[in-house]
């Protein structure tokens, strides 16, 4: 649980040739816990939010100091806003293979669409958890524009 992932995600890493910097660090569950142990700006974490319309799912990677628009995923993916919720406890980590807190924002167990939103794009240096809530990364934002392209992410306006 998690530590596949983790090791998942170095490989994408490695085989890309890109150079992030592993954290390890007390468990974090939340992004504000995150930016303030691991000393960075709560919008240069990217948030991984696994969301389901009870038949599919789709992780939503935002900014840390964002929130996720519903109504422009749920339009973005064709699905009844009505249905669109956020997976529970169990359905995380059986799609992703970790726990909330620790989903990274790409690498999962499980094939799953992902939605970036533009605004991660801001930042010089982005930083998430890679599968466990105690193990991060940190990464040039431009490296991990060439991991979302390279897992078929669709970028867009996805938040508030």
């Amino acid at each position: 649980m998690g530590k596949e992932e983790v090791e998942r995600i170095k490989k994408i890493f490695e085989d890309l040739e890109l150079n992030p910097e592993y954290l390890e660090h007390e468990e974090v569950v939340t992004s504000e816990e995150a930016a303030r142990l691991r000393g960075f700006e709560l919008k240069q974490g990217v948030k991984a939010i696994i969301f389901t319309n009870g038949e599919e799912f789709v992780v939503v990677d935002v900014p840390g100091d964002k929130k996720v628009d519903v109504g422009k995923v749920a339009y973005e993916l064709g699905w009844s806003k009505s249905k669109m919720r956020m997976a529970t406890t169990e359905e995380v980590l059986k799609i992703s293979g970790c726990v909330i807190g620790g989903v990274p924002p790409f690498g999962h167990k499980n094939k799953i669409k992902i939605l970036v939103d533009k605004g991660i794009f801001d930042n010089e240096e982005s930083d998430f958890n890679i599968g466990l809530r105690d193990k991060s990364v940190k990464i040039k934002t431009r490296e991990l524009k060439v991991v979302f392209d390279g897992v078929g992410a669709k970028v867009g306006d996805f938040v508030r």
